[in-house]
């Protein structure tokens, strides 16, 4: 029984993010509340015409159709699907929303690159995860859904809280999924210096193996790896500090570019 919380701006790579919710965590028992956030023009500059009706009927139109694309694409006729519309910046509405319902969970798309054949961060995107106080499923564009079955859970070698890990230990356990912990170790070190992994008492029984990583740049190595190994979905700790939180508090300009068909889930600590 959970409140998964998934920002809507009506596009297919949102529908996407949404049908990779509901399958993952299935409908039964579960409630969906697709949220669609958009500003006012009227709060910014009261001289322009009217249009906060305009939107806002816009909108839930929008949302009547898109709850019905998702069922025909999940086939959840008697699947729990919510829907709100608000006036406000996406990362301030969903925080809103994380007081008024304690959701498990945000699954949103990222916005797809194809000349880089990458997905990067949207600014929206990014701006959830730098924020949330609870954890992100970023979707790439165009990706198709996959049970885990197989995890890379990136480690920078940091203390980790035992409650962190509560969702990808659920995921694990209900998908049946080998956890890969990838350490990421600065470039030239032994692997034999790092020291022991937190994660392996953590994971407890759930499958887990170790991959050592040392690169230049981390993310393209576990990029690669993820890629060489099939992964289904790359797991990472925000703790607002360190090297993790340098990739997603990056500018504009230098967004972490991630794999192309795997889900990133963030999770908050």
């Amino acid at each position: 029984m959970a409140t998964i919380l998934i920002p809507v701006d009506l596009s297919a790579n949102a529908l996407n993010a949404a049908e990779h919710a509901v399958r993952l965590f299935g409908a039964e028992g579960n409630t969906f509340l697709l949220v669609h956030a958009y500003l006012d023009p009227n709060l910014m500059d009261p001289a322009l015409p009217g249009m906060s009706t305009a939107l806002r009927e816009a909108a839930e139109e929008g949302m009547v159709r898109f709850k019905q694309e998702l069922r025909a694409r999940t086939g959840t006729a008697k699947a729990d699907l919510q829907d709100t519309v608000r006036v406000g910046l996406l990362p301030a509405v969903l925080d809103d929303l994380v007081d008024e319902h304690g959701p498990r969970c945000v699954v949103m798309g990222t916005q797809g690159a194809s000349g880089l054949k990458a997905t990067l961060f949207g600014s929206n995107t990014a701006d959830v995860i730098r924020s949330s106080r609870v954890p992100v499923l970023a979707v790439p564009e165009g990706s198709t859904y996959r049970e885990p079955r197989r995890i890379l859970l990136a480690d920078d070698g940091g203390p980790v809280k035992p409650g962190t890990l509560v969702l990808l230990l659920d995921i694990a356990r209900w998908s049946k999924a080998e956890v890969m912990i990838v350490r990421v170790l600065e470039e030239g070190m032994d692997p034999e210096q790092a020291g022991p992994s937190s994660y392996d008492e953590l994971l407890g029984a759930v499958p887990h193996s170790h991959h050592p990583v040392s690169a230049e740049n981390v993310d393209t190595a576990i990029n690669d790896l993820a890629d060489q190994s099939d992964v289904d979905l790359v797991v990472m700790v925000h703790r607002h500090l360190g090297f993790f939180a340098s990739l997603l508090h990056a500018s504009s300009s230098k967004r972490m570019a991630m794999h192309t068909h795997v889900p990133l889930l963030i999770l908050e600590q």
